[in-house]
């Protein structure tokens, strides 16, 4: 049960948390737990008294205790009801030791995707949707929605994990440059395979420099991955006044040579 002092049952065993003590802002929630309904796996009555306990604004954390001692991080043993009739729940005290939020939100089961809502993410992110404005479409599509942007985050890690497969980011990203048929160069330190600087243009770039090659405006971002390397970027701007993407660079560090490397 969610409330800190209570007593739970499930299958015909009784679970000791703490002595059941009401105060003045204690909410019962006895009779959204109670129920007559036998499950037939310790699986199904799980997914039920979580269910239940989202509907009634309530979050149910499954903590482990000793049968013997009532002590937390132990093993628990549990058995289906005696009389054979599968899994049920046996409510010793439904009291929530505090009032009840008008709506739930901050904790990552109560958050967590849909299968929905998983793919809806994926389909965003092929996109190239960024992260808030996947979670305002969520919110638009289910008001209740209480999902946060560090979950989006985490999906979005876990589909980009599945589409680089065994590769790491940077022999990944060798692999969409040359799909692409992007120009590029990269040199790696003498004494290792390690990707010192890479650079890339699109072959659409290079035509556009071609025929605006009078203003070049450069800059590096920081902090763009993971590896600590500025990312440098050339920008070009037509006789109409509009810019474009010239290419990109990965550098290992922001010296003269490293310049020098990249310009020519």
């Amino acid at each position: 049960m969610p409330n800190r002092n209570s007593w739970g049952k499930c299958s015909g065993m009784e679970v000791p948390l703490q002595i059941c003590r009401k105060n003045d802002t204690a909410i019962d929630t006895t009779d959204a737990f109670t129920t007559s309904e036998r499950f037939v796996t310790r699986e199904e009555v799980i997914r039920w008294v979580k269910e239940t306990g989202i509907n009634n604004k309530v979050t149910v954390i499954i903590t482990r205790s000793d049968t013997e001692t009532g002590k937390r991080g132990k093993v628990t043993k549990s058995t289906p009801a005696k009389d054979g009739s599968g899994w049920k729940v046996d409510v010793k005290c439904g009291v929530h030791n505090h009032g009840l939020p008008d709506r739930l939100e901050g904790h990552s089961f109560v958050g967590r995707l849909t299968t929905d809502e998983k793919q809806h993410v994926a389909d965003l992110t092929k996109r190239h949707v960024p992260p808030r404005h996947i979670l305002i479409s969520l919110q638009k599509r289910d008001p209740e929605n209480v999902t946060r942007i560090t979950q989006i985050y985490k999906h979005k890690s876990v589909i980009e994990a599945e589409i680089r497969g065994p590769r790491s980011e940077i022999q990944h990203l060798l692999k969409l440059i040359e799909e692409a048929n992007y120009v590029y160069w990269s040199r790696k330190r003498d004494d290792c395979e390690v990707v010192r600087d890479m650079f890339w243009a699109h072959p659409d770039s290079v035509k556009l420099l071609n025929l605006f090659p009078t203003v070049l405006i450069m800059d590096a971002t920081y902090k763009t991955n993971k590896y600590r390397q500025p990312l440098f970027e050339i920008v070009g701007m037509t006789s109409t006044e509009l810019t474009f993407a010239v290419a990109f660079a990965y550098m290992e560090c922001e010296q003269t040579e490293s310049f020098i490397w990249v310009l020519e």
